[in-house]
């Protein structure tokens, strides 16, 4: 016999029933960074009072967001640094939490470095810039910004997927959802591609080898979609937040209500019991606590600073390669005159970046305080390893500060590039799987949301199957 009940009343049942379900559901999310803490703010957004987070955190939030202070009184960022105006997930999240924009960053004359001095140097006039580099580089310049900017209006088309609530297993369907062609940018270099399409080597060796250098410590043979991006990352139209980037992941993790914990993970258990999955998460005080679904919003790599042993995985975890090794050293003092000149000239913020491998700097630069845009007179060191004395001698002709921080800041690209699934074993997910296309923070904020969105596939799933006895007639 079948009952009949009214069409409000069915639909008002069917809520009620979908909603309890899920109210039991609990989420462990380990890392604290704009990965985790986003991904926190999107998980809100979709079930809101109807989940629980925990997010795990030993250190302080915003992860790879981070500012160090120096003696001026000032802040400066040490992290992740430069936000690009069409990143719409940083700019919302700015935007929501009544942060503001620090978008009047000082121009500075860029310097190509090599151990015979100067391969070109940019104008601190605009025209004479313009003619300097076409001379140089020709029309390949152009046709390489054309290039970029087709790019980002490809990248454009994950925001309308994602509002449509679409979610995807792997990192190549993710980027193929952007555009078929994206897929195959991971199994070829930058340099091999742009030779392709006709750009001059003297453009790759210089223009794009120097874009890739400062933003990711790597050389031109990294595969093309992250060697894009890097490109992007030399456009003038960035921003940063006034007071600091990391301000994004605590505004975030406050928005999400989730739970922090402020201890290391430092075990996960798969638990099957009765054809259930769950995870018992262990930290380093001894706490253990059971969760239905795990997100891992950190680098899972072969040489990550604290490693996690995973116990009893169902699905065997990809080895998924190292991080890159980069060194930020802030140093207030004066640049050394004879091998700088004529950019060491004090009339302009200038960044250096060096070309050859053999170099023990990747890049210096003027920073800017977090608080402001003006020009400050210290210095950011990117490298591949510590300074020594010896070095920040040869660089520098006086010293009155040094700090360090040492990062493993991003993936250490090869090809072909892993293909990575965002699922690592039932119920358990990486968010960080998405920084082997590219390392950034709206990336990070882009893995997050598909992370997010699997696990409400997931959970819709599951109570379909459950609920599939249901036979209700209007």
């Amino acid at each position: 016999m079948r009952m009949k009940v009214p069409v409000g009343v069915f639909i008002c049942l069917l809520v009620t029933l979908k909603y309890t379900s899920q109210a039991d559901i609990n989420i462990a999310i380990i890392g604290g960074g704009i990965g985790g803490t986003s991904c926190a703010y999107f998980l809100k957004q979709i079930f809101n009072d109807n989940v629980s987070i925990d997010l795990y955190e030993g250190d302080t939030i915003g992860g790879r967001l981070a500012t160090v202070a120096l003696k001026d009184g000032n802040e400066y960022e040490a992290g992740g640094s430069i936000i690009h105006e069409r990143n719409r997930y940083m700019s919302s999240f700015v935007d929501i939490n009544g942060l503001e924009k620090n978008n009047n960053a000082v121009s500075e004359r860029v310097g190509l470095y090599t151990n015979d001095g100067f391969e070109f140097i940019e104008s601190s006039n605009h025209m004479v810039n313009i003619m300097k580099t076409l001379w140089r580089y020709g029309y390949g310049i152009k046709e390489m910004k054309n290039f970029i900017d087709d790019l980002l209006n490809k990248f454009d088309r994950i925001y309308e997927h994602q509002a449509a609530g679409h979610s995807y297993d792997t990192v190549n369907e993710l980027l193929m959802a952007m555009d078929p062609a994206f897929s195959g940018y991971l199994n070829i270099s930058i340099k091999d591609a742009f030779l392709n399409l006709g750009y001059s080597e003297k453009l790759i060796e210089e223009i794009v080898k120097a874009s890739i250098k400062v933003n990711y410590g790597q050389d031109v043979n990294v595969h093309q979609f992250v060697g894009a991006v890097s490109l992007a990352g030399m456009d003038g139209s960035l921003w940063a937040i006034k007071g600091g980037n990391k301000q994004v992941a605590e505004k975030l993790l406050n928005l999400s209500n989730a739970r922090l914990i402020q201890e290391y993970v430092v075990q996960v258990t798969q638990n099957n019991n009765n054809n259930e999955t769950s995870y018992m998460i262990s930290t380093n005080t001894g706490r253990n606590l059971t969760y239905d679904y795990v997100v891992f919003a950190a680098p899972l790599a072969e040489n990550q600073k604290i490693p996690i042993i995973f116990t009893d995985i169902s699905s065997p975890l990809k080895n998924v390669g190292k991080y890159h090794r980069t060194v930020s050293t802030f140093v207030v003092g004066k640049l050394r005159n004879e091998k700088f000149t004529p950019l060491s000239d004090g009339s302009d913020a200038v960044l250096v970046i060096a070309l050859n491998e053999n170099e023990f700097f990747n890049s210096i630069g003027n920073i800017e305080s977090v608080a402001s845009s003006s020009i400050l007179r210290n210095w950011k060191v990117f490298s591949r390893e510590p300074l020594t004395s010896y070095q920040l001698n040869e660089l520098f002709e006086s010293i009155s500060e040094v700090k360090s921080f040492d990062w493993l800041a991003y993936p250490h690209y090869e090809i072909p590039s892993k293909s990575l699934d965002f699922q690592l074993s039932d119920r358990l997910y990486h968010i960080n799987a998405i920084e082997w296309a590219a390392s950034a923070m709206e990336m990070s904020c882009v893995g997050a949301k598909n992370v997010a969105l699997l696990i409400k596939k997931n959970i819709d799933s599951n109570w379909n199957e459950t609920n599939k006895w249901m036979r209700v007639e209007l």
